[in-house]
């Protein structure tokens, strides 16, 4: 088959590249091997001629003698790409390499042709003429070249004229990336050859030089297929890297490696924007739709996600490196700053982008840098959690971004998290009377707290049943009928709900005991001595209803994040449906954990609190009550709630349609993401800023009613139809009034499939419970994370 010339190819890898004036466009022919050996040294003994003269002239002479050796070279170089090894000596190098490496082919053409640079003319032009020469030997040569330290020279001084000064141009860049691209495919094939690479000091108590590795970082940061393309090869280097210790510890000693990655985060996100334009009311988290066409911040998520795959495979010096300057270099001095701007559109922005590099990072050694930033970091007087847990009690927007910023966390299953957030505040027990402290172990076996959570569904929200409820309706856990499910007719009497099976929200078996878990349950808190001391004094944290530096009030004592979330679901009328979603959400992924503290603060309906502590039940008992007297006050509440239902079913099947992977992928710690059936609200946060979706779903249940409205969302698109509500415009007070009833009338839908999920969650703790097993091994069960104690 007739092979493409050899010099089209050259030109098709460099755009806009020129063929030398005067190079033969004939395709070669093959002949046999004594005929190519035969040409490439003819080829040879014309160069040698123009090489032992004087050296470059400046003389009209000169240009053509740069040309002729330009010519045969690529000559040699195309007929040295194709030779191959004798098959009598598979080992040995073929006839036209081992004649070019006796004579030393390639270093003395190329030091040759690099005396023209002191002329100063068409340096760069040459220059990429060169490495685009040598890029195609490389990458077509039929032998191992690189195995010959000839080679190898040739290619490392090319390399070290590549550090001199010259005019930049993209062809330049690029042949220089694909190059050392090319290397790097090498090395990886044949790692023992990487140390070959690393050249020794040039002068006593210099650093030895890695020119492979030092002429890639440059183009680290750069955006496009370029920066790309560095990027892979750096990583290829980072991975032969993990095998040498002699190259690691240049990387992390002699080179500027990891301080230009963590520098660069810091340059990157410097040129985020500043506020964050959002499609509709409902958007709470960028997805990757959102950022994938802001050039600044995709480029931003590529250096991310490389320092990510860095520390993944590289060097375990280089790993400790790289995350100690992004920790120094880039969160402690601007990530902190960021999240503590005045602006409500800068907090709400750095909070999307915190939550954003939480969701997309996976290496444990990264993660755990951020957690040590978030949860250990003082900024001023407070800690950077405590300045993120006080903004859940702020307006909508900031709320949102930080509900699910605080999801994101939980879904890391860090046991430090979980410490931080809300056990160091139950570990004293002093929310509970101390007859109570013994009870805080005790498992609800007989379902008594899904019966007191079901019976706080409003009787409006109820469905209109002529008969007591079925007790097979009762059945909360996946084991099938409670125990108790005989008894609930008498207890919640024919006033209870009659709870559709295919409402039932499926809960997970609860994660195996963490050592932490262990510690605590083995402590005298939780049994008859006196209590631990809670391992962080009360002043440190934020209160949400003022200053973060303040100490906490005693109704404040089970924690600052336990009591803003309490605060925000006690106000639930008064939030917007997307508050609810995030926040309800958030309520029930704490309830998931088996911690017994945990556990019983929020699920164990029995529990004493202190007088000055409001209990979950206490705070779902007000919103009863809110949404009964909301319901007394509307005539039409009925009908203006079932309309409202209609919706969000409707909206939440378009997006389940669509299959679960439309929104953020929960990770696999997570213990809600391995069985539990998706919620209402994470059916409709899938897609909820798609303005189609609203449409959609408020045209599959348009029932006018008095004023010819139906009912939708509203503030999800300018298109989108919002009715239950009257038309936009008019007085102020009469939007205000209509967005109370319209966030009131969802909260009635919501509220009772929250409860229904408690009292899934309650029932299941109670058949699956880790701690009404064996625990004779207790000290070989796994904690939760593997990402280790943040401060050791």
């Amino acid at each position: 088959m007739e092979r493409m010339n050899w010099l089209s190819r050259l030109a098709s890898r460099v755009p806009g590249h020129r063929v030398p004036q005067g190079a033969s466009l004939q395709t070669p022919v093959m002949a046999d091997p004594e005929t190519c050996l035969m040409v490439f040294k003819n080829h040879w003994s014309q160069v040698v001629r123009i090489l032992e003269r004087q050296g470059p002239r400046a003389a009209p002479g000169g240009a053509d003698d740069l040309s002729a050796v330009r010519n045969h070279t690529y000559q040699m170089l195309t007929l040295l790409a194709e030779d191959r090894a004798v098959p009598s000596a598979p080992a040995a190098p073929g006839p036209l390499l081992e004649f070019a490496l006796h004579e030393d082919l390639l270093t003395r053409v190329l030091a040759w042709q690099l005396q023209w640079d002191e002329l100063g003319d068409g340096v760069e032009e040459r220059r990429t003429e060169q490495l685009k020469l040598f890029e195609m030997l490389v990458s077509e040569a039929r032998q191992p070249l690189l195995r010959h330290g000839p080679v190898r020279e040739a290619l490392l001084t090319l390399l070290d004229a590549c550090g001199r000064p010259v005019p930049s141009s993209p062809a330049l860049d690029e042949g220089l990336v694909l190059l050392l691209s090319q290397l790097c495919v090498c090395l990886a094939r044949e790692p023992s050859l990487l140390e070959f690479f690393l050249q020794p000091p040039p002068e006593p108590g210099a650093a030895p030089r890695l020119l492979l590795f030092s002429r890639l970082v440059p183009f680290v940061h750069r955006e496009g297929t370029l920066g790309q393309q560095a990027r892979d090869a750096l990583l290829l280097l980072m991975a032969l890297s993990a095998g040498s210790p002699t190259v690691g510890r240049y990387i992390a000693d002699h080179s500027y490696f990891c301080p230009v990655l963590a520098t660069g985060l810091s340059a990157l996100y410097s040129s985020l924007p500043r506020k964050i334009e959002v499609p509709g009311d409902d958007w709470h988290c960028l997805r990757r739709e959102d950022w994938v066409g802001v050039p600044a911040l995709a480029l931003f998520m590529s250096s991310l996600e490389f320092c990510n795959a860095v520390i993944q495979v590289a060097h375990p010096l280089v790993q400790k490196q790289l995350v100690d300057y992004i920790h120094n270099g880039f969160l402690v001095p601007v990530m902190g700053p960021a999240l503590h701007k005045t602006s409500a559109e800068e907090m709400i922005a750095s909070t999307a982008y915190l939550e954003l590099f939480l969701r997309s990072i996976s290496e444990p050694a990264l993660l755990r840098t951020f957690l040590r930033f978030l949860l250990l970091h003082r900024h001023d007087t407070h800690t950077i959690l405590d300045t993120l847990v006080a903004r859940i009690g702020s307006n909508s927007r900031l709320c949102m971004v930080s509900l699910s910023l605080f999801r994101t966390l939980l879904n890391l299953s860090c046991e430090d998290v979980l410490l931080q957030l809300v056990l160091r505040y139950l570990v004293p027990c002093n929310h509970v009377m101390l007859s109570q402290k013994p009870a805080v172990r005790d498992v609800d076996l007989y379902g008594r707290a899904a019966d007191k959570f079901l019976s706080l569904i409003p009787r409006c929200c109820r469905h209109r049943a002529s008969s007591p409820p079925r007790p097979e309706h009762a059945s909360w856990a996946r084991g099938g009928p409670s125990r108790e499910a005989g008894k609930r007719e008498e207890t919640t009497g024919p006033g209870s709900p009659s709870v559709d099976s295919s409402s039932v929200v499926t809960v997970p078996r609860p994660s195996t005991p963490s050592r932490l878990a262990l510690f605590l349950r083995q402590q005298s808190l939780v049994g008859s001595e006196s209590p631990t001391p809670a391992p962080c004094s009360p002043g440190l944290a934020a209160s949400p209803a003022s200053s973060p530096g303040r100490r906490l009030s005693p109704a404040e004592e089970p924690g600052p994040f336990m009591a803003v979330l309490f605060a925000k679901l006690e106000n639930m009328l008064q939030n917007s449906v997307y508050v609810n979603f995030l926040l309800t959400g958030l309520v029930a992924q704490l309830a998931c954990h088996p911690q017994p503290l945990l556990r019983s603060f929020l699920l164990n309906t029995n529990m004493v609190f202190q007088p000055s502590v409001k209990s979950l039940l206490q705070v779902l008992g007000s919103v009863k009550n809110k949404i009964e007297n909301f319901a007394a006050s509307q005539e039409d509440f009925p009908a203006l709630l079932s309309k409202a239902k209609k919706y969000l079913i409707a909206r939440g099947k378009l997006d389940w349609a669509e299959g679960p992977a439309a929104g953020p992928a929960p990770r696999r710690s997570d213990p809600l993401a391995k069985s539990r059936r998706p919620s209402l609200g994470e059916l409709l946060l899938r897609h909820t800023h798609s303005p189609t979706r609203a449409r959609q779903a408020a045209q599959l249940v348009h029932q006018p009613g008095r004023d010819g409205a139906g009912l939708g969302l509203g503030g999800g698109s300018p298109g989108a139809s919002t009715p239950v509500l009257p038309p936009r415009g008019g007085a102020p007070e009469r939007q205000g009034e209509a967005l109370r009833v319209k966030n009131a009338v969802y909260c009635a839908v919501i509220f009772p499939e929250f409860l229904k999920e408690l009292a899934a969650i309650s029932q299941a703790h109670a058949v699956t419970s880790p701690f009404l097993l064996d625990t004779s091994e207790e000290g070989s069960v796994p904690p939760i994370s593997g990402f280790g104690p943040l401060n050791p």
